[in-house]
Order: C-alpha cells, then structure tokens, then sequence
C-alpha cells in the first residue's frame, strides 16, 4: 500500500515559523508554542535549510520578515489555523479568548454596509478575533457561471467562511439566509440641472449612465427591463464597484442605479440628490451562504449570528 508522505516536514516546523513571525522575539516565540530557545535556534536553522532563506533577519526591533518569509507566511498561518479548526471543531468556541481570522467573500457595497456594525459587535465580544474581507462579485443571480463558482470554491476550500451575496438558487452542499430586501435608486450630482426638475423616465435615458456589473459583458435586469420596453440607456461607463460610480457621479452630470443603503452613505459627502427611479422595480434579496457542512461548527455558527444581528439592528 502507498503510504502517506509530507515530504519528511514536520508540522512543528511550520508553529515555529508562524510564532516567529507572531511575536518578532525568538524568546517571546518559545514561550507561546512551549519550546525552549535552543530548540527555537535549532528549529529555526532546520527551516533556514528546508527553505534555502534566512526567513528573519534580526534588527533592533527584534526578528523581521525576509521577503520571501513575507510570501509563505500567510499560507503557514492558514494550515496553522485550519489545524486548530479541525482539532477543536466540536469544542464550544470561547470568542472572549479566540484569536481567529474570520473571513467573509462581500463585494465594495457590503463591505460600507456591514464591516462598521460587524466590527463594532466583535471588538466588544470577541477583541482577538480579526475579520478579512475577500472581494466578490455581488450577484450569483442568471447564468453568471464563473461568480457562483467562484463563489463555492472559496467556501469549499475555506478561503471564506461566509459569503453575503445577491443570489437565486444555490447548490445543494450549501446553506443560506436570507438578510435583507432593498430597494435601488437613481443618484446624479446636486449641480445636475436635472436635480432642479420632475425625474421622469425620458430624462433618466436622456442622462449618460454608470453602470455597475462586476460583468461587464453581463445585461442586468435594468438592461433587460428596457428591452421589454423597446428602450436603451446610453452607458459611459462600467466600474466594478459602487464607490466609483459615486465618486464619478458626484463630479460630472451621469447618473447611476444602485442600492439605497450606499447611495444614503455617499449622499453628504459626495454632493449627491437620491431620485425614485421612473420604472418599475426589481428588489433583490441578499442572502448569506455557507458551506452545508459547517452548519453545526461553533464557530462558524457564531460568525453567522453576529452577521445576522448586524443586519436587525440596521433595520434592513
């Protein structure tokens, strides 16, 4: 029978490393993994030999990063904590004392909408944990093939935990809730002449138009509502995200549809008027996804919870 083989690594090796590269101290690194500083020196010149570089160099502020340490550390700090996961994924998970990175797959507009109050909610109950941000598209809605499978492999190979996405249907190795229902808006510069008249659909498809789509080839259901009308905007521009389409708005006399939660964030600041659109519209729920299987883990469990508390208390 084949047998199983790291190539001769050992794990320990890659605890050393990546409490080096925590605590910068080869003493205060010994200390957090329980190993004496001779064992630390001897493991330390066994990385040095497996990887051909120095991976620290010591300065007066102790240990620093080689580049190429730089490269392989985030790598090393995800099989750490993967490791961690497994080994005490049927633990209760304590967030007062957790030190865990959780990651969410969000786009520009959730990221403004949801980072302020989910930060707010973990540094006050979880001050260890840290929360990174993947950028995503927003919509996994049509035949958009490549979003939902970007979208299930970052899930399935765990580059997020959670992702909070505009969506129809989902696969059946996944679980979703729903978040919320929101209306879109129609936002042009307080100094577009327009802002000084009644909105109505001729002057919408008289404005030249920024679209959103992190597709741009993509017809979204507005392209698609005018056609039934025999209708076209005139687009001038395609950006990949919401905060663009503000800035660009809020200097010229464009207009853009988006959703009104980020339209209200950008309105003072940018010099915007939020107009009713002039058509009827198409609301979209934004749900959160995740991998059907981690339904029961603690931590995730937890993750979710406060993502979902995050969007009750807006009121969404």
């Amino acid at each position: 029978m084949q047998q199983f083989s790291l190539g001769g690594l050992d794990f320990n090796l890659l605890k050393v490393l990546y409490a080096l590269a925590v605590k910068g101290n080869m003493t205060q690194a010994g200390d957090y993994i329980g190993l004496s500083q001779p064992a630390m020196s001897h493991a330390l010149k066994r990385l040095r030999g497996i990887t051909g570089d120095k991976l620290f160099i010591r300065n007066a502020r102790g240990l620093t990063m080689t580049r190429h340490c730089a490269d392989i550390f985030p790598g090393v700090k995800r099989i750490i904590e993967e490791a961690e996961a497994v080994m005490r994924s049927h633990q209760s998970f304590d967030p007062v004392h957790s030190p865990r990175t959780f990651r969410i797959g969000m786009n520009d507009y959730f990221s403004v909408v949801l980072m302020p109050l989910l930060l707010e909610r973990i540094r006050a109950t979880a001050p260890g944990c840290v929360i990174e941000v993947q950028h995503m598209p927003r919509t996994l809605t049509g035949p958009l093939q490549s979003n939902r499978t970007m979208m299930q492999d970052y899930l399935e190979n765990g580059t997020i935990d959670v992702a909070v996405m505009t969506l129809d249907a989902i696969p059946g190795r996944f679980q979703s809730m729903p978040l919320f229902t929101e209306r879109r808006v129609c936002i042009i510069s307080a100094d577009n002449p327009v802002a000084q008249s009644e909105f109505t659909f001729e002057k919408l498809l008289e404005l030249g138009h920024v679209k959103v789509t992190s597709s741009p080839s993509r017809r979204g259901w507005i392209d698609e509502h005018l056609d039934t009308l025999g209708k076209k905007r005139r687009v001038v521009a395609l950006v990949p995200h919401f905060s663009a389409a503000v800035a660009i708005v809020g200097r010229s006399d464009l207009v853009a549809i988006m959703p009104e939660t980020v339209a209200r964030l950008f309105e003072k600041s940018h010099n915007l008027v939020i107009l009713d659109p002039p058509f009827l519209e198409q609301q979209q729920s934004t749900s959160m996804i995740w991998l059907a299987e981690n339904q029961s883990l603690p931590p995730n469990r937890w993750l979710r919870e406060q993502i979902a508390a995050c969007f009750e208390a807006k009121g969404l």
